[in-house]
């Protein structure tokens, strides 16, 4: 009898896996700071939880197509609900714009470092990765690197806007450089709810249908365990999307909950006020213990720790993990193992995260 593996897509057991086990730690160790995979610490309010249980009620029905809260999403883009689609997290418009654009063999090209659950995404359709190191000098995108990877089976461009784990915001020059391609572009705003006073590049559609925009309640909105996404792009691009998307991806409960948060917008500005003055004190911190902090323009920043050389990658979260902390370990950039990515968490852990810097890098 052939082996069950025999049966599996090739490219199944030769893809990248996204590891998520530090989740299991951090749930079975409640009192460790969870400062490692760009949650949201503040928990959502009230109002929130009121709208998710009062909605448990018709937990017996299924969803409609939520025209209702497209038209509120679509109002924030300046976008009709045609322009909208719904999903379980925007890992549900990574997973599917994979299999929307590519076929075994073609190619996506995506910056290094990115946000690492988008090349095993890729390899899971049978796509080749092509990956393209950030600029040296100062980890911006690699732009006319990035152009010059484009081949006739290049089927799918990224750009996160601002870049994790790099926290870095693309030129606008730049990204219509991407545009211009004609090739289609995913641009993952993920984290430009931090940033209010920067507008979307939702724009961009009416010029250039091939390119999507990425959006996530899972950051400065605090729903990362609620689990809500949505896409933006033409009518046609939503439509394929939501051929692809599994119906009544997206429950009751979320559907509710992301309608108060829109309608209590204060509630997204107490916790994006949270995140700024706790990375102002991070960065002031790091700096004054002689490392190099990238500019944060999401709820993460990027550190570069090997100037100090205390650490690496691997030796820091050791270290951090004593104090009950978790961080983000970030591979190797340009061949500089130690740098490390941190998100802030609620103020006792943010506080026991400055002790440590001042301990571990304070004292030569």
């Amino acid at each position: 009898m052939k082996p069950l593996k025999d049966w599996f897509v090739p490219w199944l057991t030769t893809a990248r896996e996204y590891d998520t086990s530090i989740l299991d730690k951090a749930w079975a160790n409640p009192d460790y700071g969870r400062l490692m995979l760009n949650e949201n610490p503040l928990p959502p309010s009230e109002k929130v939880i009121k709208a998710v249980t009062d909605i448990l009620s018709q937990g017996n029905r299924y969803p409609d197509s939520m025209k209702r809260l497209r038209t509120k999403i679509g109002k924030l883009h300046n976008l009709g609900p045609e322009n909208i689609a719904l999903c379980n997290g925007s890992s549900e418009i990574i997973d599917s714009m994979m299999r929307i654009f590519l076929q075994p063999g073609d190619e996506f090209i995506v910056s290094n470092p990115t946000f690492g659950l988008f090349p095993p995404r890729a390899e899971l359709v049978g796509g080749k990765v092509v990956s393209v190191p950030l600029r040296k000098e100062d980890l911006q995108y690699d732009v006319d690197g990035m152009l010059k990877a484009i081949t006739p089976r290049t089927k799918l461009i990224l750009v996160i806007n601002p870049n994790n784990p790099t926290g870095i915001f693309i030129e606008d020059k730049d990204l219509i450089r991407f545009c211009e391609t004609g090739i289609p572009l995913c641009v993952d705003e993920a984290y430009l709810h931090y940033h209010p006073e920067i507008p979307s590049k939702s724009y961009l559609i009416e010029k250039y249908p091939h390119v999507f925009l990425s959006h996530t309640f899972s950051k400065a909105h605090g729903f990362a365990g609620i689990r809500l996404g949505y896409l933006v792009g033409t009518e046609e691009m939503v439509n394929a999307f939501n051929t692809m998307f599994l119906p009544w991806n997206v429950s009751l409960m979320a559907m509710a909950a992301a309608e108060a948060i829109l309608d209590n917008p204060e509630e997204i500005a107490i916790k994006v006020a949270h995140n700024k003055r706790w990375m102002d004190i991070f960065f002031a911190e790091l700096q004054k213990v002689g490392l190099k902090p990238y500019p944060a323009h999401g709820n993460y920043m990027l550190v570069d720790a090997t100037m100090t050389g205390k650490t690496t990658a691997e030796i820091l979260a050791a270290a951090l993990e004593m104090e009950k902390i978790f961080l983000k370990k970030i591979p190797t950039i340009h061949g500089r193992d130690g740098y490390f990515r941190v998100t802030p968490g609620v103020d006792k852990e943010n506080e026991r995260f400055v002790r440590f810097v001042r301990n571990y890098f304070g004292k030569r």
